[in-house]
């Protein structure tokens, strides 16, 4: 049982890394566009489209991270939980449920932590600025 258990952790855990790399993926592909969009100088609707397109990778960058949180909180609450049962857990184990703040409930926020907030805040800031804003004089001129 215990085997099974650590198999589906780590299922977790291989499942967020990939997530992750899209998200990255697709912010990569976000800035990309937003270059392309100022060097053709697209229409309105084309940078209404792809702040769109920014939006829904930031969102999805916010949902990853809340995954990842809820898991090691939840983790670590249910470590806690087998430890309080007088089930025997190992120094790991004991580490987790200290370094993930010793929680007393599941996990129930719905958000990511606040570098992680910050993070994906300031990447969207960055698109928006890149899609909207005015490019110095010379920039994308040949």
């Amino acid at each position: 049982m215990k085997h099974w258990k650590l198999t589906i952790g780590r299922e977790k855990k291989q499942h967020n890394a990939s997530y992750t790399i899209a998200i990255f993926i697709l912010l990569a592909i976000n800035f990309y566009l937003v270059r392309r969009s100022r060097e053709l100088n697209f229409p309105t609707y084309g940078k209404a489209m792809i702040s769109f397109f920014s939006l829904i990778s930031v969102y999805g960058g916010i949902q990853v991270a809340t995954f990842l949180r809820a898991f090691q909180h939840n983790t670590a609450f249910n470590l806690k939980q087998l430890k309080e049962s007088g089930t025997p857990i190992s120094e790991v184990s004991e580490v987790s449920i200290e370094f993930f703040g010793n929680p007393s409930a599941p996990f129930s926020a719905g958000i990511p932590d606040i570098p992680q907030i910050i993070f994906y805040v300031v990447i969207l800031l960055i698109l928006m600025v890149g899609i909207w804003g005015k490019a110095p004089d010379g920039a994308y001129s040949k």
